[in-house]
């Protein structure tokens, strides 16, 4: 059976990964990537998955942004997922965004802190 043997897909679906969007609206294939991975590990791999967008990520979860709908569209295939979204309150307010501009259903948290308690729980980070 090798090294690993049935051993393995216990190991995978017990991984905790928080994804972190830093994208800016800039780059939407990038945004779509980190949506499509966050969903995907949940899916196939059942993985443990929370996602916060952080940094110039924030400007993905402004409804008011043309590409809004297809933001909103991916947020609700995360929520009906049960993965946890958070947004970054200091990216926030650095990119001029108030609770008002963003998607509602979002918690507001302290990227970094949220990260840090997120790696202490033991999970891995991945950002897009």
């Amino acid at each position: 059976m090798g090294q690993y043997g049935t051993n393995r897909k216990w190991l995978i679906k017990m991984a905790k990964i928080l994804v972190i969007l830093i994208t800016g609206k800039d780059n939407i294939n990038t945004e779509m990537v980190a949506f499509n991975f966050a969903a995907n590990a949940v899916k196939n791999a059942k993985s443990t998955v929370e996602f916060m967008f952080l940094g110039r990520g924030v400007q993905a979860a402004n409804r008011k942004q043309k590409s809004s709908p297809q933001f909103r569209d991916q947020l609700d295939i995360l929520q009906k997922l049960s993965i946890p979204v958070k947004i970054c309150e200091m990216s926030m307010a650095g990119e001029g965004l108030t609770p008002d501009d963003i998607f509602p259903g979002l918690e507001s948290v302290y990227g970094g802190v949220e990260a840090d308690a997120r790696i202490q729980d033991g999970y891995s980070v991945i950002t897009f």
